[in-house]
């Protein structure tokens, strides 16, 4: 991520990585960039069925419900 600016503030970190994550994606095959989402997605998906949360379970921790 050579192209990143570090920021303090979190909103405009997030609004540079968009900018870094949209050229980066401009800037590469759709296979390469594609693939790593894969990567992600799948162990985004993997971490959740690993935690076994019922809905109310998961609403709980996020703080929706008490």
């Amino acid at each position: 991520m050579e192209n990143l600016k570090v920021s303090k503030d979190n909103k405009e970190s997030r609004m540079n990585f968009v900018k870094y994550w949209a050229d980066y994606v401009r800037s590469h095959p759709d296979k390469v960039w594609s693939r790593q989402q894969n990567i992600l997605i799948n162990s985004q998906l993997q971490g959740a069925r690993a935690l076994k949360l019922t809905p109310k379970d998961y609403l709980r921790v996020k703080g929706e419900l008490r």
